[in-house]
C-alpha cells in the first residue's frame, strides 16, 4: 500500500475517533498507531505473527515515554508549585507595576506569555482573569482587549516554548536540542507578540461592548459601587492577592530562569569546546562534566522543580503532608499528558516505518532536485493548522505533525536554516483555529461570559491572524538568523 494512503488512513482514524466518537486522544492515537503498523509490511522474520505488529507499537510507545516522562512530570510540578506558592501572582503584580495600568494590555500579554511556560494555558487564563476584570471595573472599556491579551500571550508560549508538553515532544520527536528549541521558539514568540497586541486591539474595536450572558460574570464587571455585596470579596480580587504571603520576584521567576540558564550554559560551553575556543585542563574537566550534567534538560528541570517546591513550602509554610498532596495532584495531571504524548510518538514511529517520509520528500522536491526550505515551513504550518482545526487539540496537532515531519530527516544543508524552525512552524500552526472543538475556546467563552458568536468573531479570528503573523515571523527569522 502507498505510504501516503496509510498516512491518510491514520489521520482519519485519529480525527474520526476524537471528533466523531469523542474517544480520548491517547486511545485515538494508539489506535492510529496500530492501524499503521498492521498496514505496514512486518519486520523480517515476523511475517504472519500478528502480535509482532502490536509489539513494535508498544516498543515505540515505551521509547517515547522514556524520553519525555521526567521532563513533563517536572514541568507539571513546577507549574503546580508556582501556582500554589503565589509565585505566579507575584510575577503578574511585578509586570503590571513595570508597565503601569495605562499599558495594561501589554502587561497582560507579557504575563500570559511568561506564566504559560510552566503553568500551561488554562491555569494561566484562570490566574490572570481576575486582574483583567478588576481593570475593566475601573475603566468600563476594552474588556475584549484584556481577555485577548491574556489568551494570545498564553497560547503563544503554550504552543511554542518547552517545557510545555507539545513543544517539548516536537523537539524530542524531531531531535532538536531543547536549548535550541527554547531559543528559537522564544525568539519567534517575542517577535510575534507585538502583532498579537495589534490584532487584539483591532478586534476590540470591532466589538467594543460584547453582550455578557452569564449573570454572575455580568455583575462582577459592574463598577464597585454597583456590585452585589457577595461579589465584593470574590476569589482572586486584588485585596485577597495582596493579603497572601507571596515570594519575592526573584524567587518567583527562579524556577523559570534556572533551567533556561543551565541548559543554555551547557549548550554554549559545548559549542565553544567543540570549536576549540574553550580548552579544559585535566584538573578543570570535572567542572566541564558538572556543567554538562546540570545543563541536561532532565537534570535542569528536576533542579527547577525542587526549587519551586522549596519556595512553595517556605512561602506558604506547608507541612510535608501538604507538599505531598500538591505533588500528587501535579503528577496525576502529568500522567495523562505523558500517555497522550507517548502514543503520539508511537504513531510517528509507525509512520516512519511505513516509509511515508521518503514519499513526502519525493513530492516536495523542486525542479533542481533540492527541497525548498520556506516551502517546508509553510507545509509544516499548514499541516498542523489543518489537524488542529479538525480535532481541536494543539498538543495532538503538534504530536501528529511532528511524527510526520520527523520522517523526512531534515537537515540544515537542505533547508538553508536550522531544522528547529520547522519545529517552531509546527507550534505556530497548532495555535490556529480555536473553535467549538477546542478546550481553549470553551474556557475563553465560559470564563468571559460572551456569546459563542462573539467568541468566534474575536478569539477564533484572532488566533487565525496571530498564527499567520507567527509563520511570517518564523520565515523571516529563518532567513535573517539561519543558525547554521
Amino acid at each position: 500500500m502507498d505510504p501516503l494512503l496509510i498516512l491518510l488512513l491514520g489521520l482519519c482514524v485519529v480525527i474520526g475517533l476524537i471528533m466523531g466518537f469523542r474517544v480520548n486522544p491517547f486511545l485515538a492515537l494508539l489506535t492510529a498507531a496500530l492501524t499503521v503498523s498492521f498496514l505496514t509490511p512486518p519486520a523480517a522474520g515476523t511475517e504472519g505473527v500478528w502480535s509482532a505488529q502490536v509489539s513494535r507499537v508498544a516498543a515505540a510507545l515505551g521509547e517515547m515515554a522514556g524520553k519525555i516522562t521526567i521532563l513533563i512530570a517536572m514541568g507539571a510540578l513546577i507549574g503546580q508549585a508556582m501556582t500554589r506558592s503565589g509565585a505566579a501572582d507575584r510575577i503578574v503584580q511585578t509586570i503590571v507595576g513595570w508597565f503601569g495600568r495605562e499599558r495594561m494590555p501589554s502587561a497582560l500579554l507579557s504575563s500570559g506569555f511568561l506564566l504559560s511556560i510552566p503553568v500551561f494555558y488554562d491555569a494561566t487564563f484562570y490566574l490572570l482573569l481576575p486582574l483583567a476584570r478588576a481593570v475593566y471595573r475601573m475603566t468600563q472599556k476594552h474588556y475584549v482587549l484584556y481577555l485577548l491579551a491574556i489568551g494570545f500571550g498564553a497560547t503563544l508560549s503554550h504552543t511554542l516554548v518547552p517545557p510545555t508538553p507539545g513543544p517539548l515532544m516536537v523537539a524530542k520527536e524531531m531531535e532538536i536540542p531543547i536549548g535550541t528549541m527554547m531559543l528559537l521558539s522564544t525568539m519567534v514568540g517575542i517577535c510575534t507578540m507585538p502583532f498579537a497586541l495589534l490584532i487584539a486591539k483591532f478586534l476590540d474595536r470591532t466589538l467594543p461592548a460584547p453582550e455578557i450572558q452569564d449573570e454572575t460574570i455580568r455583575a462582577s464587571l459592574l463598577p464597585t459601587s454597583e456590585r452585589p455585596a457577595d461579589l465584593l470579596c470574590e476569589n482572586g480580587s486584588e485585596k485577597e492577592v495582596e493579603a497572601r504571603r507571596l515570594p519575592s520576584f526573584f524567587a518567583a521567576v527562579l524556577p523559570i530562569l534556572l533551567p533556561v540558564v543551565l541548559i543554555a550554559g551547557a549548550s554554549i560551553t559545548q559549542t565553544l569546546t567543540e570549536n576549540g575556543l574553550l580548552v579544559w585542563s585535566e584538573s578543570a574537566q570535572v567542572w566541564q562534566k558538572c556543567i554538562y550534567f546540570a545543563g541536561d534538560a532532565q537534570t535542569a528541570l528536576m533542579l527547577s522543580a525542587l526549587t519551586a517546591l522549596g519556595i512553595m513550602a517556605c512561602t506558604q509554610k506547608m507541612s510535608l503532608r501538604e507538599i505531598e498532596k500538591e505533588t500528587a495532584a501535579a503528577l496525576q495531571s502529568a500522567g495523562t499528558i505523558i500517555l497522550i504524548t507517548s502514543a503520539g510518538g508511537a504513531f510517528g514511529a509507525m509512520l516512519r516505518t511505513c516509509g511515508v517520509g521518503t514519499r513526502i520528500e519525493e513530492l516536495m522536491l523542486s525542479g533542481n532536485g533540492t527541497m525548498s526550505g520556506l516551502g517546508v515551513l509553510l507545509l509544516a504550518f499548514a499541516a498542523a493548522s489543518m489537524i488542529k482545526t479538525a480535532q481541536g487539540s494543539s498538543t495532538t496537532a503538534m504530536i501528529t505533525t511532528a511524527g510526520i515531519f520527523s520522517t523526512l530527516g531534515l537537515q540544515a544543508s537542505m533547508l538553508g536554516f536550522h531544522p528547529g524552525y520547522v519545529a517552531v512552524a509546527i507550534g505556530v500552526g497548532s495555535c490556529v483555529t480555536g473553535w467549538m472543538n477546542d478546550s481553549g475556546f470553551c474556557i475563553f467563552a465560559s470564563m468571559s461570559g460572551m456569546k459563542e458568536t462573539d467568541v468566534l468573531r474575536t478569539w477564533t479570528l484572532g488566533l487565525a491572524l496571530m498564527g499567520t503573523a507567527g509563520i511570517c515571523v518564523t520565515m523571516i527569522l529563518s532567513q535573517l538568523l539561519p543558525m547554521i
